[in-house]
């Protein structure tokens, strides 16, 4: 199980926001790209922390598309051992996984790697929180696997989470979180348990067949 620290996190969150996020309109000299929605922010970062899920999500790819791709990415996740190695635990709330990022998002902020913003309705209330990331931040990702090749694991992950959400929003994206058995009947304020076994014997019997 992966130790929690707030750089980690930062890191972990800077890696989502480049490989989830749209081209910024219109285009500015600073930012580089939006992630729209701290809900779809929390959903990304499930998948992240819990490669057993990802790798689930892989395999109900591979049985649509029948692409071999997502079921040998699936494959290499266990192979790796990365649902005991990177596992890092999420207490589901009301509305599914969440964790205050507060602390990583700060650190990200005070870089000037991220900047925050929002969509405001009636009574100045927000309706949506939105995250953009700066050319700064966007370059620090290529400069960061540059000096330590170690951490080429963040973008390859991260990318294959923004492959699973495609261009689902964050509420479509809880919505497919609590397909899972495993996840939906956690109780409140429970740890979301790995289901690491069931997708071992997944990929067992899609190998069988």
């Amino acid at each position: 199980m992966t130790v929690r620290s707030p750089h980690r996190d930062a890191l972990r969150i800077l890696f989502v926001l480049r490989a989830g996020g749209s081209p910024v309109e219109p285009p500015t000299a600073e930012h580089a790209l939006i992630f729209k929605g701290e809900a779809r922010l929390q959903a990304f970062d499930f998948w992240m922390r819990n490669p057993d899920y990802l790798a689930a999500e892989l395999l109900d790819l591979f049985a649509e598309a029948q692409d071999k791709s997502y079921y040998e990415a699936a494959q290499a996740i266990l192979d790796d051992e990365e649902p005991d190695l990177r596992r890092v635990p999420m207490v589901r709330y009301f509305f599914g996984a969440y964790e205050r990022l507060d602390d990583a998002l700060s650190l990200l902020r005070s870089r000037d790697l991220v900047r925050i913003t929002g969509n405001k309705g009636a009574n100045n209330k927000v309706l949506e929180t939105d995250f953009i990331l700066t050319k700064t931040g966007y370059d620090t990702c290529s400069t960061a696997v540059s000096l330590e090749p170690i951490l080429q694991w963040y973008a390859d992950r991260a990318e294959l989470v923004a492959k699973v959400a495609g261009t689902m929003g964050g509420t479509a994206l809880k919505q497919k979180q609590y397909q899972r058995a495993s996840y939906a009947e956690t109780k409140l304020g429970g740890v979301i348990p790995a289901i690491t076994e069931d997708v071992r014997v997944r990929l067992a019997q899609l190998q069988s067949d």
